[in-house]
């Protein structure tokens, strides 16, 4: 299946700009993440891959998961994993999952941001910029995330956005659990609080399984 569209597709808030990286933005990425995204005491992702970040192959297997996740793309179960640009310079990543999108209809999300670039609303516009994607240009019916207990700036993103905590759940991505809040939008209860702009959408739309 031939991924081409995905590469036309452009998500832009009034700060940002969301896209697929070329190999050389991967690489700059893969290097800003290898600088730090979160103290090294805590880990707010399921899986913990950058615990591996002292590793000398970090970069290259960075790199290679954004590839291959577009090579193994299946409109039945799939991820996009954005670039997000700031200023011209990639500063984060921004995804968008789904699993039988064409039935349920529904997509979850998950983001980083280099430490540099935190605690400046940009997690805010890049959550925001794949939430317009998903209810205005795939027609989704909800969205969910989740936060683990005591990563506060992820849960006040989801709040500010009109996320509701609908339950709680354990992960563990270092081994022992750890509690987290289940979160969920519904289309209906969706306002974005700043203009957004699509573009390439409806190229890509048998890809999503939204057509």
């Amino acid at each position: 299946m031939s991924v081409e569209p995905l590469y036309g597709l452009r998500l832009r808030t009034p700060r940002l700009e969301l896209r697929l990286g070329s190999r050389d933005e991967l690489v700059e990425l893969g290097r800003l993440a290898r600088k730090g995204i979160h103290p090294p005491e805590e880990m707010p992702f399921e899986v913990p891959w950058t615990d591996r970040s002292g590793e000398p192959t970090f970069v290259e297997d960075f790199v290679r998961y954004h590839e291959t996740e577009l090579q193994g793309w299946d409109t039945a179960r799939w991820s996009l994993n954005l670039v997000t640009f700031y200023e011209g310079r990639p500063v984060g990543s921004q995804s968008i999952r789904a699993e039988g999108f064409r039935v349920r209809r529904e997509v979850d999300t998950g983001s980083w941001l280099g430490q540099a670039f935190q605690r400046r609303g940009l997690g805010t516009e890049m959550r925001a910029a794949v939430l317009e994607l998903a209810f205005r240009g795939l027609g989704a019916v909800a969205a969910t995330s989740a936060s683990f207990f005591g990563n506060e700036s992820s849960k006040r993103v989801s709040e500010k956005l009109g996320y509701r905590i609908v339950g709680t759940s354990t992960a563990a991505p270092r081994g022992a659990a750890v509690s987290k809040h289940d979160l969920r939008l519904e289309r209906e209860e969706w306002r974005c609080p700043f203009e957004v702009e699509l573009e390439g959408v409806e190229p890509c739309l048998p890809l999503f399984g939204a057509t």
